[in-house]
């Protein structure tokens, strides 16, 4: 029986390929018994049935299944967080470090999580906000990073890094990343950043191609308050970047001030979850 009474499904938005594993999961929670509410991402892959916005989702639903890839769970968490819905992931990706439900198997591991056999984490997301001359004038939650890099341009830019109101650096870089344990196996990796297991309670200050030997990946603690000021002199061409997936044009003197935000994203893994066997296979170690 079902330990769960009603699911929002939530796919890659106009992606026909994800249509078959879409119906196959909308089929699975109906003979469960389930009530199911389809997300409007779901338009057009399913035929008929009415779909509602994720807002819905959060306010109706005890779970959410995310039919896709790591972006379509990144864009899920943030729109769901708030809403303590707990999140499981079909992988119809590519690398699927956080969708690891297979697919296959007649989804055999989503039944066993339906009914109760699982694995859940809980893992941490970022709150970040731009400030202009003493103004905040965007902001925007971050499962797997806060980015802030250059735009369209090869250019090198200088910014100061701040941490609870110290001073720690200033730098000429590329840009810099501030990783969550689960972003630090993203972006992060790709630009030399440590593997953090996600259940520390840590971010990642990871630099992207900085001028200088001695620029270093600083891992600190989550409770810290991190301010990256724009100290560029010459009209900036960069940008704050949230998750690869929301965009903000920076200029001269801006700060970008991260920290961790107040939930937790909730994860149901199958009850077989390994992190370190995912590792293993996502970045064919031996």
């Amino acid at each position: 029986m079902s330990k769960f009474t009603k699911a929002g499904l939530i796919a890659k938005s106009g992606d026909l390929s994800v249509s078959k594993t879409l119906n196959d999961v909308y089929v699975l929670l109906q003979n469960s018994g389930m009530e199911v509410l389809l997300d409007s991402s779901t338009r057009g892959l399913l035929g008929g049935p009415v779909t509602v916005e994720m807002e819905t989702i959060g306010q109706e639903c005890d779970l959410a299944i995310v039919i896709g890839g790591d972006g379509t769970l990144l864009h899920a968490a943030r729109a769901l967080v708030n809403h303590n819905v707990p999140l499981v992931g079909v992988n119809r990706g590519r690398l699927g470090f956080l969708v690891d439900v297979s697919p296959e198997d007649k989804l055999h591991e989503l039944v066993e999580i339906i009914n109760g056999e699982y694995i859940e984490e809980h893992r941490l997301m970022l709150d970040a906000k731009l400030q202009r001359k003493d103004e905040i004038i965007h902001e925007s939650l971050a499962f797997n990073d806060t980015v802030m890099r250059t735009k369209d341009v090869l250019q090198i830019i200088e910014f100061e890094i701040s941490i609870n109101g110290s001073f720690v650096l200033s730098q000429r870089a590329d840009g810099i990343i501030v990783a969550t344990p689960s972003g630090s196996t993203a972006y992060s990796l790709s630009s030399g950043g440590p593997i953090v297991n996600p259940n520390l309670n840590a971010v990642v200050l990871q630099p992207i191609c900085p001028h200088t030997l001695s620029s270093r990946p600083l891992v600190v603690t989550a409770e810290s308050e991190i301010d990256i000021i724009v100290t560029e002199r010459k009209p900036v061409y960069a940008q704050m970047v949230c998750d690869g997936q929301v965009y903000t044009d920076l200029q001269n003197d801006d700060i970008i001030k991260v920290k961790r935000h107040n939930r937790t994203i909730r994860i149901l893994h199958p009850s077989n979850y390994d992190y370190h066997n995912i590792l293993r296979e996502k970045l064919n170690w031996g």
